[in-house]
C-alpha cells in the first residue's frame, strides 16, 4: 500500500526543540569547558603514577644487575674454586631478598679434566642462612650445560645480561626469573653466572602501590607472560596507561580501579546540568506528549491486539491516517496469515528432525556395535600385555563416543520435550555405592583425593528417578575430574525443606581451575564452556550442565554454581524428592549358564553384528543360524525349532515390528519362542514398539555381554520351554567356599544373596529328588523365599550333608 504520511516526519518534528537546545547549550559547554582539559588531566596522573611505580619496581632489578656482574668479575679473577666459593657465599650473605641465589657454571671439565661438572650454586634459605647446592653436577641428572640459561649465554660478548621468562619455584611456589651472562678467562668463553631472583617483594611492592592510590595494575615481562595483577579490570571506555622500561623491556599496564574516566568526567558534567534540570524537563514532557499522541499510543494499542491474538487470527484497529503504523498493522494480517501455514512445515520439520536423529543413532551404534563387540571378543583371547592395553584404551574410547551420542540424544529429547521421568523405588546407599566405586579409581589415577559425605538419614529410600538423579551427579563429577588437577573431589548428600517440600540437596566441590564470573552465566547453555579454548584443552560437547539444569528443573528444582578462578567450584542441586519405605533390597550376582543344546536364530543385515553377536552367543553354547531380514526370519521360524531369536529392528523387505508380529501370529508353538529385540536406536518409541510387537525384552547395541546375560537369565524358563530339563548352572570353587560364602551372606542378613547361592547349589549339584540333602535345600530355600532366616539347626543339618557330600 502507499504511504501518504509519514510517522518519521512526527517524531522528528516533536523532537526538534528539545534536541537543538540540548545539543546546543549541554554538549557545547561539556566539551569545551569540562570535558577535554579533565579528561587530559586525569590521564596524565595515571601516565605518572605507571612511570613512578616502574622506577619503584626497576631499581631492584638493576641492583641485581651488579650482584651478577660482582660474580662474574670472581669467576674471572679466582685462581682455585674454594677462593671463588668463599667469595660467593659472602656476596649471597649481604645482598637484599630480592637476589636468594645464584652461582658460577664453568664448561664442563674446564676445572678438572676427571670432572664433568663444577658449578658453584649456592642458595640463601628463609632462616638467612646459606646453603652450597651440588644437584646440578651429578651427570646422572642430565647436567647444567645443556640448560637454557647457561646455552643462552654461551659464545655471546662478555658483557651480555640474558634474562629468562618469568617462572614458579617448583619448591616454593615462588615467581622467579634468572639473570645470566657469560664470562670470559684469557679471552676464551670459560662458563657463565646466573643470579635467581625473587619476585614476591616486588608483587607486594605493586600490590600496596595498587591499593594506596586506588590503581589497576598489570606487570608483564617481555614473553607476554603476566607477573602480577592486581584490581586490574578493564572495562569498556577505561583508559589504560602503558609503560615498558628496563633493558628487559617489561610492561607495566596502570588503570584507575574503581571508576572510569568517562565516570569521573561524567559527575562532574552532572554537576553542571543540574542547573538547567528543571528546563531540560519542561523539553523532555512537551517532547513526551508529542511522541505519545503520534507513536507510542498507537504502537501500544498495537501490542494490546497482538497479545489478544496470539493463538492466530488477525487485529482491528480504527488507525485512519496513511502511514508507516496503518502499514505495520496490514503487513502483521499478512505475516499472520504466512506463518500459520509455515506453522505446519514446522510441524512436519520437527517430525522429521526427531527420524533423523533416530536414524542416526542407529547408523552409529550400528558400526559401534562392531567395535565394542570385537573389542569385546578380542579381550576374552591371550594377549600380550601392551595389546590387551591397546585393547581396553580403543574399547574405553568407544564407550566414550557412546556417551557424547548419548548427550545429544538427551538434549534432542529435551529440546522437544519427549524426555520423561522414570519412577522407582531405591536407596540412597545405591547412588553412592556407584559414584564411589567409579570416581574413587578415576580420582586415584589423577592423584586427587575423593570424599563422599552424606547427612541424609541411614537406609533412606527415595521414590524418583534413580538413573536421572545419578546422570546429573555423573556430569557434574566428570567436569570435576576434568578440570582438577591437583587437589580434592568431594560430594556433599543432605536433605533441605523449602515451602513444605522435602528436597535431596547434592552439592560436588572441587579445586580445579575455576570458571569466571562473567562465564558462569552461560556455562549451562548447550554447547558452550566457560571460554572457547576449553573445548580444545579438555574436550566435550558442552550439553553436560545444560542437561543436568533440564534435569534438575524438570524434577522441580534447581543447580547453581559458585567458582573462584584458580580456587575451585561448587555446584549446587536441589532436587524434589519423595521418601517412601525401605523394600528389600537384593544384590544378585551375574549368573552363568550352559546353554548346550539350545538353538538360535540370529536376525541381522550387517555383517560385521552377525559376526559378533554368533560370537556371543557360540560361546555360550548356542548352536546358531543367521538370517538377514525379516521375512527370511519368519520363514525360519515358521519351518525350524529355535529356542530364541535376537531381531533387529532396521532391516530391509520387513524390519523387526513387522517380523515379531508376523512370528506372533504363527499357528505352530513356535509363534511362543523367546525374542529379544536387539536394536542400536534409544529412542523410546521404538523399544515400544517392539515390545508391543511381541518382543520379550530389549538388548541395546553396541551389545553387553552382562546385559545379555541378565535378560536371557530373567527368561530362563521361556528359553527353556521346549526343553524337559532346566540347564544346570556353572560354579567356580569348591563346596567349602560356597558354604562360606553362604554363612556371610545369613550373617549380613542378605537374604536375596544367600537365596542366590542356595540356587546354584541345588542346580550344581544334580541331586535326585528323595536325597537328604536335596531336602535340606529346600527347606532352607522356603524360608529365604519367605523373606526369613533359616533356624539354626536347619543351618547345621545343610553344614553336615555338604561336609559329607
Amino acid at each position: 500500500m502507499e504511504i501518504r504520511s509519514s510517522l518519521k516526519r512526527k517524531s522528528i518534528l516533536a523532537l526538534i526543540v528539545y534536541l537543538c537546545f540540548f545539543l546546543a547549550t549541554i554538549g557545547s559547554l561539556t566539551y569545551l569547558a569540562v570535558d577535554s582539559p579533565f579528561r587530559k588531566e586525569l590521564k596524565q596522573y595515571l601516565d605518572v603514577r605507571a612511570e613512578l611505580l616502574s622506577s619503584q619496581v626497576l631499581d631492584p632489578l638493576n641492583r641485581s644487575v651488579g650482584v651478577l656482574q660482582s660474580i662474574v668479575s670472581i669467576a674471572q679473577a679466582s685462581e682455585n674454586q674454594q677462593e671463588a666459593s668463599r667469595m660467593l657465599r659472602s656476596i649471597f650473605s649481604t645482598v637484599d631478598d630480592i637476589v636468594i641465589s645464584g652461582g658460577i657454571w664453568p664448561k664442563p671439565f674446564s676445572v678438572d679434566s676427571n670432572i664433568k661438572y663444577s658449578g658453584l650454586f649456592f642458595n640463601r634459605a628463609l632462616d638467612g642462612q646459606i646453603d652450597q647446592l651440588h644437584s646440578w653436577n651429578n651427570p646422572e641428572a642430565g647436567g647444567y650445560d645443556s640448560e637454557v640459561w647457561y646455552v643462552s649465554g654461551m659464545e655471546e660478548p662478555s658483557g651480555s645480561v640474558f634474562w629468562s621468562p618469568v617462572y614458579v619455584d617448583s619448591f616454593t611456589q615462588i615467581q622467579m626469573i634468572t639473570v645470566t651472562s657469560p664470562y670470559y678467562v684469557n679471552g676464551e668463553f670459560a662458563g657463565v653466572v646466573t643470579v635467581d631472583l625473587s619476585l614476591q617483594s616486588l608483587t607486594a611492592l605493586i600490590s600496596r602501590h595498587a591499593e594506596r592510590y586506588d590503581l589497576g595494575v598489570s606487570l608483564r615481562d617481555s614473553y607476554g607472560s603476566t607477573i602480577t595483577e592486581h584490581n586490574f579490570r578493564l572495562r569498556d571506555g577505561a583508559y589504560v596507561s602503558k609503560y615498558t622500561f628496563g633493558d628487559f623491556d617489561w610492561k607495566l599496564d596502570v588503570v584507575n580501579s574503581r571508576r572510569l574516566v568517562d565516570e569521573d568526567v561524567f559527575d562532574l558534567v552532572m554537576s553542571v546540568e543540574k542547573g538547567i534540570i528543571p528546563f531540560l524537563l519542561f523539553c523532555l514532557m512537551f517532547g513526551y506528549y508529542l511522541l505519545s499522541r503520534y507513536l507510542i499510543n498507537p504502537i501500544a494499542l498495537i501490542a494490546q491486539k497482538v497479545e489478544e491474538s496470539k493463538e492466530g487470527g488477525i487485529i482491528e484497529i480504527p488507525y485512519r491516517s496513511h502511514d508507516e503504523i496503518r502499514y505495520l498493522i496490514d503487513t502483521f494480517n499478512q505475516k499472520t496469515v504466512y506463518l500459520e501455514a509455515e506453522k505446519v512445515k514446522a510441524q512436519a520439520s520437527t517430525k522429521s528432525k526427531s527420524i533423523f536423529l533416530a536414524t542416526l543413532s542407529h547408523e552409529i551404534r550400528t558400526p559401534m556395535n562392531g567395535v565394542l563387540g570385537m573389542a569385546q571378543i578380542l579381550l576374552r583371547g591371550d594377549l600380550k600385555p601392551q595389546q590387551r592395553k591397546q585393547l581396553k584404551s580403543l574399547y574405553e574410547s568407544g564407550e566414550h563416543m557412546m556417551a557424547l551420542l548419548n548427550e545429544m540424544l538427551d538434549f534432542s529429547k529435551f529440546e522437544q520435550g519427549h524426555m520423561e521421568l522414570d519412577y522407582s523405588k531405591f536407596p540412597l546407599e545405591f547412588i553412592i555405592g556407584s559414584v564411589t566405586s567409579v570416581y574413587s579409581s578415576l580420582c586415584h589415577e589423577k592423584g586427587l583425593q575423593f570424599k563422599v559425605y552424606s547427612e541424609v538419614p541411614a537406609n533412606r529410600w527415595y521414590f524418583s528417578d534413580k538413573a536421572r538423579i545419578r546422570q546429573i551427579l555423573f556430569n557434574l563429577l566428570n567436569n570435576a575430574v576434568k578440570f582438577t588437577s591437583r587437589g580434592l573431589v568431594e560430594v556433599f548428600f543432605s536433605e533441605v525443606k523449602l515451602d513444605g517440600q522435602l528436597y535431596l540437596s547434592i552439592r560436588v566441590r572441587d579445586t580445579g581451575i575455576g570458571i569466571e564470573q562473567a562465564a558462569q552465566e552461560k556455562i549451562f547453555r548447550p554447547f558452550e564452556q566457560a571460554e572457547s579454548s576449553t573445548t580444545r584443552r579438555f574436550g566435550g560437547t558442552g550439553l553436560g550442565l545444560a542437561i543436568v539444569k533440564q534435569i534438575a528443573e524438570l524434577m522441580d528444582g534447581t543447580v547453581s554454581v559458585n567458582s573462584q578462578l584458580d580456587i575451585g567450584t561448587s555446584f549446587q542441586v536441589n532436587l524434589k524428592i519423595d521418601v517412601c519405605d525401605p523394600e528389600t533390597h537384593e544384590n544378585n550376582p551375574a549368573r552363568h549358564l550352559s546353554y548346550s543344546g539350545l538353538k538360535v536364530l540370529i536376525v541381522e543385515d550387517n555383517r560385521t553384528n552377525t559376526m559378533i553377536i554368533e560370537t556371543f552367543m557360540k560361546n555360550k553354547g548356542f548352536e546358531c543360524e543367521c538370517v538377514e531380514n525379516g521375512d527370511l526370519a519368519i520363514q525360519a521360524v515358521a519351518n525350524g525349532q529355535f529356542d530364541l531369536v535376537l531381531m533387529d529392528n532396521h532391516m530391509p523387505v520387513k524390519d523387526g515390528v513387522e517380523a515379531i508380529q508376523a512370528i506372533r501370529h504363527l499357528e505352530s508353538c513356535q509363534s511362543k519362542v523367546l525374542i529379544l529385540g536387539c536394536t542400536a536406536d534409544v529412542f523410546k518409541e521404538t523399544r515400544e514398539g517392539l515390545m508391543n510387537a511381541g518382543a520379550d525384552a530389549i538388548v541395546a547395541k553396541p551389545i553387553n555381554e552382562i546385559e545379555l546375560d541378565d535378560a536371557l537369565y530373567s527368561h530362563i524358563n521361556k528359553l527353556y520351554q521346549y526343553h524337559s530339563k532346566m540347564p544346570k548352572l556353572d560354579f567356580s570353587g569348591a563346596t567349602e567356599e560356597m558354604l562360606v560364602k553362604f554363612y556371610i551372606a545369613i550373617e549380613n542378613k542378605a537374604l536375596g544373596e544367600a537365596l542366590d547361592i542356595i540356587e546354584i547349589l541345588e542346580n550344581s549339584l544334580a541331586l535326585p529328588d528323595e536325597s537328604q540333602l536335596a531336602s535340606a535345600l529346600k527347606t532352607v530355600k522356603s524360608h529365604l523365599e519367605g523373606g526369613e532366616l533359616p533356624p539354626k539347626s536347619a543351618i547345621d543339618l545343610l553344614t553336615v550333608l555338604l561336609s559329607d557330600y
